[in-house]
């Protein structure tokens, strides 16, 4: 199983949502840390319910910040937002409901939908963010 690298999310040149991407890979280790530790569901789940959480409160103070910088990306970034979470949603539902252990598949998917939502859409916002901005100033 390949373990998030612990801390070392790719800067996407925004001091907020670089913190909030070491938060969420942070916990993605955790997560993954107490699987293979075995140290039970209820870990696990708290940790994941944690994960779903923060991932919900980022993307709506991301999707914030991007309608007031006039994000031309922004119907497109909330689309992927909104998978992410349904995905993330139903890993949850599946772990909670039906009483299911997280396996490697679900840790892989968590690590693959934050890695590919970071290193995709945010740092296309980045880039334009910091590259907008320094025409304004």
């Amino acid at each position: 199983m390949a373990l998030a690298a612990r801390g070392h999310a790719p800067s996407v040149g925004v001091r907020f949502l670089d913190c909030d991407h070491r938060v969420l890979l942070e916990t993605i280790h955790e997560i993954q840390k107490a699987v293979a530790a075995d140290e039970g569901r209820r870990r696990a789940g708290a940790l994941l319910h944690k994960l779903t959480d923060f991932t919900q409160v980022h993307f709506a103070l991301e999707e914030e910040m991007m309608a007031a910088t006039k994000y031309p990306e922004l119907a497109r970034h909330r689309r992927e937002h909104k998978r992410m979470m349904e995905r993330m949603r139903e890993l949850v539902a599946r772990h909670s409901r039906r009483g299911l252990p997280l396996d490697r598949e679900a840790l892989n998917l968590l690590s693959k939908l934050h890695a590919t939502y970071m290193q995709d859409g945010d740092l296309r916002y980045g880039a334009w963010l910091n590259e907008t901005g320094s025409r304004r100033g």
